[in-house]
């Protein structure tokens, strides 16, 4: 099965979370004195209580190229995640809305492809494939809730059987 990866647009994603654009196009207010631009970003991050430990990682990622085999989906149902790009050209997010079992509905997979400018926010028990950078290296930086246990990042490897590709 092939989908074709849109343009990452808040939008188009908001079913699954929010994307805030840190394009410098006049957006925001003006603080620092007039030095700076705030940007409104994300308000509504969430996090069960078992997982009290705030994370804020760093993820260097090797690029892939398109069309990209998905052959994993991951979510965390106890913690939103955020991805924002410290150095990054595109990358790609692909998400699934959950089936009536909680599985990962892949009749419902959609694409995205983002840039350098877009911090991507998915919803706690939202299922998406691994963070994948195209064309050039990527340096993300990652924040979430854990509480150490397995319930932190559950995974599902069954799409490996459906062929999932990814075209431009």
């Amino acid at each position: 099965m092939s989908i074709r990866a849109a343009r990452l647009t808040p939008e188009g994603f908001a079913r699954f979370g929010a994307v805030v654009v840190a394009d410098g196009a006049g957006r925001g207010r003006s603080v620092n004195q007039g030095r700076a631009r705030r940007i409104p970003g994300i308000d509504n991050l969430s996090h069960d209580p078992a997982a009290g430990k705030p994370v804020l990682d760093i993820y260097s990622i090797e690029p892939s190229q398109l069309p990209f085999t998905v052959s994993c989906l991951e979510r965390h149902p106890l913690s939103s995640q955020v991805f924002m790009p410290v150095t990054c050209a595109r990358f790609l997010v692909v998400v699934a809305a959950s089936d009536a079992a909680g599985q990962p509905d892949l009749t419902q997979v959609l694409a995205f492809i983002g840039d350098g400018t877009q911090i991507v926010h998915y919803r706690k028990g939202v299922w998406h494939a691994p963070m994948v950078a195209l064309d050039t290296p990527a340096v993300m930086t990652m924040l979430m809730w854990e509480s150490g246990g397995a319930r932190d990042c559950e995974e599902f490897s069954g799409i490996a059987h459906a062929g999932l590709r990814i075209v431009e």
